[in-house]
């Protein structure tokens, strides 16, 4: 992609991210009016236990791809896609022993989300930003809310009816990124190359993970599935500083790999410092926003959700940080060290895993938030650092 068409590239993925966001908004709304809080929990429970999964059913390969494809096009894309069959199947039979059987409904949704993961990285490295947000707004977020709303008339607030209209909408759109990438798949290609640096990826992910999903695994185990429920909506609302760094991460992380191994590391870092000073500003005023108007916010989900405000602060000022310093991981990846970020997730892992313990019994879901904002402002000041050292960069002037 050259540097004109970025800015086409991002106006798609502002456009792509809010509403994906937004629909995520509104699908805990939906579903508690519909279907009550504690369901809601339960859901979310049951989707969190997949997506920790996803990481052994990847094995890394949709990172891979996104760092693969611009240097090599479809080589390693039908290799992924094997191997993902394998993957995903094993993860199923280990989640069915060890999971909660609670878990083992959503046990196909493995291989579906995990393949998803790796279309995702294909839209991406070819740019199609787009066409990808389109088929994840429409078929699968709003037909599953459509699905699960019209299963609700027909038979009442059963959890079963998320369950199955998270399968349909997700195979159905399964479909529809095949169809539209079919091009790309082709000769089964493996290099010691690819496979090495997606299994420094998983080493990094497992600890990602941990940071990501583990307080809404102690919450539930520690607390109550209602609890995860309201932490689930206030961790979704305090996304929104940070929302518009997942717009740039969504087009830029490409780019960085072509410029980077082209030679042109003065490109890369002018881009990103740019970016950065724009995302520092924009969150800074949507975290201000949200202070103000944190009641009025959490009150159209029921009173029952004003118990969050200070997951809704806490987690907003850990992802205003968070965009605060950019892409630096992504940079981190695209320019060839995965095991650097191996080692700055797996320290911040720590960091919220030992917090959660602490926190959540004396403080409850407030403490799982707090937990998340130490450890998510650790791993991102030290990319910041990071990322300084690799391109020389001086986002705000003097450091």
């Amino acid at each position: 992609m050259e540097i004109k068409e970025f800015k086409v590239k991002l106006i798609d993925s502002l456009k792509g991210n809010l509403m994906i966001y937004a629909l995520n908004l509104i699908f805990p709304l939906l579903v508690s009016r519909l279907y009550g809080s504690i369901t809601l929990g339960a859901y979310t429970y049951g989707i969190t236990i997949i997506s920790i999964s996803l990481l052994l059913a990847n094995l890394g390969m949709d990172v891979g791809l996104l760092y693969f494809i611009p240097k090599n096009g479809n080589k390693y894309v039908s290799f992924s896609f094997v191997i993902n069959v394998f993957t995903s199947g094993l993860t199923m039979v280990l989640l069915f022993f060890f999971a909660k059987a609670e878990v083992r409904p959503y046990l196909g949704l493995v291989w579906l989300m995990s393949a998803e993961q790796l279309f995702f990285s294909i839209y991406r490295a070819r740019q199609h930003i787009k066409e990808f947000f389109r088929i994840k707004a429409l078929v699968d977020t709003l037909l599953r809310m459509g699905i699960f709303s019209f299963f609700f008339f027909l038979w009442g607030p059963q959890l079963g009816n998320l369950i199955l209209a998270t399968y349909l909408s997700a195979i159905i759109a399964i479909v529809i990124y095949f169809r539209d990438h079919k091009d790309m798949f082709g000769k089964l290609n493996m290099s010691k190359e690819f496979i090495a640096y997606s299994a420094t990826i998983i080493m990094g992910g497992v600890m990602s993970l941990l940071i990501n999903y583990i307080d809404i695994i102690m919450i539930e185990a520690m607390v109550d599935k209602q609890a995860v429920a309201l932490y689930k909506v206030g961790t979704e609302l305090a996304l929104l500083p940070s929302m518009f760094l997942r717009i740039v991460n969504t087009v830029f992380p490409p780019l960085i790999s072509k410029l980077y191994h082209e030679g042109k590391v003065d490109e890369v870092r002018h881009m990103y410092e740019k970016l950065t000073r724009w995302l520092f500003l924009i969150s800074s005023i949507t975290i201000g926003l949200i202070l103000v108007l944190w009641k009025p916010i959490l009150s159209l989900y029921g009173p029952e959700y004003l118990e969050a405000k200070m997951v809704l602060i806490y987690r907003g000022i850990g992802q205003l940080v968070n965009a605060s310093v950019g892409s630096v991981w992504y940079i981190v990846l695209m320019t060839g060290h995965p095991r650097v970020r191996f080692i700055g997730v797996f320290l911040s892992a720590i960091i919220n895993v030992t917090l959660n313990y602490i926190l959540i019994p004396v403080m409850g879901i407030e403490g799982a938030a707090l937990a998340s904002m130490v450890s998510v402002i650790f791993i991102n000041l030290l990319g910041y650092f990071v990322v300084k050292k690799i391109i020389h960069s001086k986002v705000y002037y003097v450091i």
